[in-house]
């Protein structure tokens, strides 16, 4: 008698799994919950610092070495005097100082214009920027000398003399899209969505 009710229970406890295990297949895939299939991110956020060897950026050396001969500078007569000198430039609108950290990052040099009080206005490149020591490096292509500045300093005078615009010398053409690919890696969409890029 003990020894069929063992029986009778294994029995049931076979249909019991039987039955869990049974059933007609679902017509939408099977659920997955959401931590099994975590979303990637490309997302990699501006990093701390961030810095470009001019000297290994012949192209844009290239777009210094002989006077440009412009009677009034600024960012669009220099981007319409590099003709022959350069092959791929773009003029970006609307910039932010966080997009010129992007691309520093990616490992391009923003050339600006910046213009202190009393002194001629400049067309650099940036090189390095620091967020601990809030420091930004205009370099010189030619000698590759640098000068320091601190954040508030370059924004202020950037925003004021490039009204914030800012040159990319590339390897290849750049397009919009392009643009905004490279930038969706560091910031977020609404950051850069006001931008504008004329490029040869």
């Amino acid at each position: 008698m003990f020894k069929i009710w063992i029986f009778q229970i294994m029995i049931a406890t076979s249909c019991i799994v039987l039955t869990l295990s049974c059933g007609s297949p679902t017509t939408r895939g099977y659920f997955i919950p959401e931590t099994a299939t975590p979303t990637q991110d490309t997302k990699q956020g501006l990093p701390e610092s961030a810095n470009v060897d001019l000297s290994k950026l012949p192209y844009v050396r290239n777009a210094f070495k002989e006077s440009t001969g412009i009677s009034k500078v600024n960012l669009d007569n220099f981007y319409a005097t590099t003709h022959g000198k350069v092959q791929h430039i773009a003029i970006v609108s609307n910039s932010s100082f966080d997009i010129l950290k992007a691309f520093v990052a990616k490992g391009w040099s923003p050339i600006v214009m910046i213009q202190f009080q009393g002194r001629t206005a400049e067309i650099l490149p940036i090189s390095d920027y620091n967020n601990q020591r809030s420091e930004v490096h205009l370099q010189n292509p030619t000698n590759l000398s640098k000068r320091r500045l601190t954040y508030t300093e370059f924004q202020t005078a950037w925003s004021r003399s490039s009204q914030n615009k800012c040159v990319l010398i590339t390897p290849q053409k750049l397009t919009e899209k392009e643009l905004q690919n490279v930038l969706g890696g560091y910031l977020a969409a609404e950051a850069f969505q006001q931008i504008s890029i004329r490029s040869r």
